[in-house]
């Protein structure tokens, strides 16, 4: 077997018999013995010396059969001194419907709920069938978009685990811990063709460091065959947890356009009710029936030339009839106009421009008669 960079000992077994993982059966046995003879309590006298040689005979018990000392070392891969299984009673993890699944995969997935000022945080590995993992992944990145972004520090943390779900979709650590554990499982159970295709499954997903012991472990499995497994699409389950931001931003998009398009609305409306829309220099809005009361429609007949009048100076027209409404625009002197109502003391006058809207002037503004000549699409003169 190729020298590892890392030493797998979870448990210690190879410290405690002081030796290392590359150790031959030959010099284990020699150190063993080495170690019984100084630690046995009949001849070491330290109050530690039980509890020493009971360890190295604990782990003189798996090292020395070739088979267990290889599991060990697998084993070590993965798991740790705190959650080290026992390895005569591995239960092989199944999907989320407690099946039995050569073609499961693990996911890691992070799911945040705001609390107003704080936030939950449960991260778990779902053991997900091909079928089974879609639903899964969709509820809780439905969970997240509704309900992560709800507290002051939620929000932060929900972005974070937003992206760890969609980058580690197809975690390499995770896979190959599941996979690896469900082969030896498989193994202890006398499912040979299951353990060797589930070991394939874990060297896909190994690191140079693990991949030696499980090549070492492949090599066991005499006359086997492969049992057939499915490809999984991965992508398709990032696009899944793409739907929702989605989603979310063409609501907000189409909220965006239909707050436009009625503000649009609203100012036609308002431009061809100027009676009864009152606006105010600092843009607000509101109705009046007294204005509406005080202004005087003049009929509009485009050949009759008695209600053509001219700006006298340069003017502001306004959107109504008092210097306190908004300015229409300013009013270049010589400019002709149509009178199309006066308010009851004849102050203002509603005029009309050539491009048919209308404004109010002051009638000391105005001048009766053509100034400037009026141009032949000009709606507020035809001849006849």
């Amino acid at each position: 077997m190729a020298k590892k960079s890392i030493c797998y000992d979870s448990l210690q077994y190879y410290q405690i018999l002081k030796v290392s993982p590359e150790v031959s059966e030959d010099d284990l046995r020699v150190k063993y013995r080495e170690l019984v003879k100084l630690w046995h309590p009949d001849h070491n006298k330290n109050p530690e010396a039980i509890n020493i040689f009971q360890k190295i005979s604990q782990a003189y018990d798996v090292l020395k059969n070739p088979q267990s000392r290889l599991k060990y070392d697998l084993l070590s891969t993965i798991y740790n001194s705190s959650n080290f299984p026992n390895m005569d009673a591995l239960i092989v993890l199944r999907n989320m419907h407690g099946q039995e699944d050569l073609n499961i995969r693990a996911f890691r997935l992070i799911e945040i709920t705001g609390k107003g000022i704080t936030h939950s945080k449960i991260e778990k590995i779902y053991y997900c069938s091909i079928f089974e993992a879609a639903s899964v992944v969709s509820q809780i990145t439905k969970h997240n978009w509704m309900y992560g972004f709800l507290g002051i520090t939620a929000f932060f943390a929900n972005i974070k685990a937003i992206f760890s779900n969609i980058f580690n979709i197809n975690s390499k650590k995770d896979n190959y811990n599941m996979a690896l554990h469900n082969a030896i499982a498989y193994d202890a159970m006398g499912k040979k063709e299951e353990a060797l295709t589930s070991l394939y499954i874990a060297k896909s997903y190994a690191s140079n460091d693990e991949l030696c012991y499980v090549n070492k472990y492949i090599s066991t499995f005499e006359n086997t065959s492969l049992l057939a497994v499915k490809n999984w699409n991965f992508s398709k389950l990032k696009r899944i947890q793409l739907f929702y931001p989605l989603v979310l931003l063409l609501l907000v998009f189409f909220g965006v356009i239909g707050f436009y398009l009625k503000g649009i609305e609203n100012n036609r409306k308002n431009a061809t009710n100027l009676k009864e829309v009152v606006v105010f220099g600092d843009g607000s809005k509101t109705f009046s029936d007294v204005s509406v009361a005080k202004i005087f429609d003049i009929p509009v007949n485009v050949y009759d030339k008695e209600r053509l009048y001219y700006v006298k100076e340069d003017t502001n027209a306004m959107h109504g009839a008092d210097e306190a409404f908004d300015v229409y625009g300013k009013i270049e002197a010589g400019t002709t106009v149509r009178i199309t109502g006066q308010t009851a003391d004849n102050k203002w006058l509603r005029v009309m421009f050539d491009n048919g809207e209308m404004a109010f002037i002051k009638a000391s503004k105005l001048e009766k008669g053509i100034g400037k000549e009026i141009p032949i699409w000009s709606k507020i003169y035809k001849e006849n």
